[in-house]
């Protein structure tokens, strides 16, 4: 289950870094990785803090997955924290939500496709991995 761990480590460090690339450099295409609002047409780009809060996040969720492989802090809330974190995931893949997730309302735009091909399922399987290795790891 370490490389489980790993794996998850790995590819939300991955979503960090690219969160904080986003908040120095700027999102190259906006369509494709944030909703449009369906009235005004326009995709809102929230500020670089948002998108620093948003890579921290991230890098602290990767944190609780090292933290399972190397072992250096032991706390029975580890567990607690880490199936929150599992369902945060699921909650953001299924949700009914208006912009993102399976079940969304708005899906005309360029990135409620590419929601429903990549980033909800990228949820939902982050999801239930972590739930796998809470259960057997």
């Amino acid at each position: 289950m370490d490389v489980l761990a790993i794996m998850l480590s790995v590819v939300l460090i991955f979503l960090a870094v690219l969160h904080f690339y986003w908040s120095i450099f700027g999102i190259k295409d906006p369509e494709a990785v944030l909703p449009k609002n369906v009235k005004s047409n326009t995709v809102k780009t929230p500020g670089k803090l948002m998108a620093v809060a948003v890579g921290v996040i991230l890098l602290g969720f990767a944190f609780v997955y090292i933290n399972k492989v190397i072992g250096y802090f032991s706390h029975p809330w580890l567990q607690y924290i880490s199936i929150g974190i599992a369902f945060v995931f699921i909650v953001r893949a299924f949700g009914d939500f208006k912009y993102v997730g399976f079940f969304k309302t708005a899906k005309n735009s360029k990135f409620s496709i590419l929601d429903t091909k990549y980033y909800s399922p990228l949820c939902l399987l982050m999801g239930v991995l972590i739930l796998l290795l809470e259960a057997f790891g």
